[in-house]
């Protein structure tokens, strides 16, 4: 299997993990919130957006998405080049790339991390807690009663561990996804397209 699909793969896990968790604490995003896309903070290893970089070129999007991408680093914006405006009154904005989306925008507000004790901290968005309390109340005491979450930590070590070379170094989120756009580009041999490359 190519490393993207064994980073779709990983993805896949994770979101599985996620899943449940939400089905059975009842915790989720509000409707419309797009809080933790708006923060020039978010990052991404190019690993990561590997899959999401196949999928924009699968869409032929890539000239367009570079081209953003240079006109947002001339103006000094951060925002992620990936977020949609405001479609209506009911959604604040959303990600044109949603399936595809890195690992920290999987994990946010769903996982757990390790304390300096070594137990797991159930890691709440503020968001959701202000909103949904209960459902957070809910999602800690799953936690410690060993309901499975992805844990930070070991999620962003098990991806790494796929192709160090491209895995530890965080970047800017349209950083990372320049730099795999660009690296798709060069792997690609002439004539084929980026889907047979990958073996989807």
């Amino acid at each position: 299997m190519d490393i993207v699909g064994q980073i779709i793969d990983v993805y896949q896990k994770i979101d599985k993990i996620i899943d449940r968790f939400k089905k059975v604490t009842d915790l989720d995003c509000p409707r419309g919130c797009s809080y933790c896309c708006r923060h020039w903070w978010v990052e991404a290893t190019v690993l990561e957006v590997l899959p999401l970089a196949m999928e924009i070129y699968n869409r032929g999007q890539e000239e367009a998405i570079m081209k953003q991408i240079q006109e947002r680093q001339a103006r000094e914006e951060s925002l992620c080049v990936l977020l949609l405006p405001e479609s209506n009154k009911e959604v604040d904005g959303y990600c044109a790339y949603y399936a595809w989306r890195p690992l920290m925008c999987r994990l946010f507000g769903f996982a757990a991390r390790k304390n300096k004790h070594g137990q797991l901290e159930f890691c709440s968005c503020r968001i959701i807690r202000e909103v949904n309390l209960w459902s957070v109340k809910r999602a800690e005491m799953a936690l410690q009663g060993n309901l499975k979450l992805p844990v930070y930590q070991e999620a962003f070590i098990e991806l790494a561990s796929l192709d160090s070379s491209k895995g530890y170094r965080m970047l800017p989120i349209n950083l990372a996804i320049k730099e795999a756009i660009e690296y798709l580009y060069w792997k690609r041999p002439k004539g084929k397209s980026l889907d047979k490359v990958a073996g989807f």
